[in-house]
């Protein structure tokens, strides 16, 4: 036994159409939107790589007895890069010292970072994140990632 199909009520075109048009519409507005939040985004970076840049120019930089900053810079286009030399022979330290330095500055860093909310909102906003290399005479020390979304600043 076959049964009769009941015939398909025929659709309005105008609907249809305004359909498409809706959807083009909302497409074309979030595109608009889109290029201009990446206009935006290039523009700060060019402007960060600027500053970088001044920043590295004005380098080397003594820091203290033993530590000189030797290069600032923007890797990748989302890491900003310190790179520091130590004057001390990595042979001349024991583990548990390069441990504790990396600890103490590891506490500074995030400490000068907290105290630059201006520097940690545009690093959230760019998506950027610090990387610090600290380098001996003869080899590499140890280094240092800082995330802003990993600081515990107070306030």
């Amino acid at each position: 036994m076959l049964m009769k199909l009941a015939p398909k009520k025929r659709r309005n075109p105008r609907n249809f159409y305004l359909g498409i048009a809706a959807v083009v519409l909302i497409a074309g507005v979030g595109r608009y939107f889109a290029l201009k939040s990446e206009q935006e985004k290039v523009a700060q970076q060019a402007l960060l790589v600027e500053h970088l840049a001044r920043l590295d120019a004005a380098l080397p930089k003594q820091l203290d007895a033993i530590t000189t900053l030797e290069y600032v810079g923007l890797m990748y286009g989302e890491t900003i890069i310190y790179r520091y030399r130590i004057d001390l022979a990595a042979s001349s330290l024991s583990e548990e010292r390069k441990v504790s330095m990396k600890a103490k500055i590891r506490r500074n860093l995030e400490q000068l970072a907290c105290e630059e909310p201006q520097l940690l909102a545009m690093m959230h906003r760019l998506k950027l994140h610090q990387e610090h290399y600290y380098l001996a005479r003869n080899s590499p020390l140890f280094s240092i990632d800082l995330r802003p979304e990993r600081l515990n600043c107070p306030g």
